[in-house]
């Protein structure tokens, strides 16, 4: 086993069960390594999810018990195209599941916070639709989301859109965004319907979902976070849209 993976053993087994959180405290490794390792654990049937604390946040507050048959995690991943992190279900669904959540599964807001603190360079936003959700977001982690070279967000033209982006900008220098919807005598031809977020080229956020309170709260929505090379071909898929629309595509 990786050191790494070893320590984030370690700690589950010291203290017999840990959250997430706790066992990142603890061990003074990254949020990535820890949910990784713990991802690693999980499918090697090391480690099992006893409960979780709070059901809004399933990740960050799962509790993590040792296996009574320690078994061995797996085998670094090969070449291929990357690898999902978790299934993405947000809080509806996770009420409407009885708390019987399926593996590697993850709250809405902790796979929200994971990317954006994830990212040291660029957040790359596609979304119909924005909100306060978004507001909400980059408040809780101002200072490092004030740190990044860019913030881009494409999104639809509603006036929607613009009063929850065209504030933020007065703190955060860095976000542009671009608003796509175009018409041709009231049809509409052309606008943004994908739906992810992308921190540089380490992890990515796929889903039904909009930054809005409705698919924090009413809606039900699923999604992926996955890492690897899937998420450089998302990036590449991004910049050539945003090029476009920059163009005037």
């Amino acid at each position: 086993m990786s050191s790494v993976v070893d320590r984030v053993l370690e700690c589950i087994r010291r203290r017999g069960s840990a959250p997430t959180l706790e066992v990142v405290k603890e061990t003074g490794l990254s949020w990535t390594e820890v949910v990784d390792a713990l991802a690693s654990l999980e499918k090697g049937g090391a480690v099992i999810r006893s409960s979780f604390l709070d059901p809004t946040k399933p990740l960050s507050t799962t509790v993590w018990t040792a296996s009574p048959i320690a078994g061995a995690p797996q085998a670094p991943e090969g070449e291929g195209i990357g690898s999902v992190m978790g299934i993405v279900l947000n809080p509806p669904l996770i009420r409407d599941l009885g708390g019987r959540l399926p593996a590697a599964s993850m709250g809405l807001m902790d796979s929200l916070d994971y990317v954006v603190q994830e990212a040291s360079e660029c957040l790359r936003i596609m979304m119909p639709y924005i909100g306060d959700l978004m507001s909400v977001l980059f408040t809780q982690h101002i200072n490092s989301v004030g740190k990044l070279r860019s913030i881009h967000v494409i999104t639809e033209d509603t006036s929607g859109n613009r009063m929850a982006l065209e504030p933020l900008k007065t703190y955060l220098p860095n976000l542009q965004a671009l608003y796509t919807t175009k018409k041709v005598e009231g049809v509409k031809v052309a606008g943004a319907h994908a739906k992810l977020i992308i921190a540089d080229e380490k992890v990515a956020l796929v889903g039904t979902f909009n930054l809005t309170q409705a698919h924090l709260l009413v809606n039900y929505d699923v999604g992926l976070l996955v890492k690897g090379k899937i998420v450089k071909y998302l990036r590449e898929i991004y910049d050539a849209v945003w090029r476009a629309q920059q163009a005037g595509g």
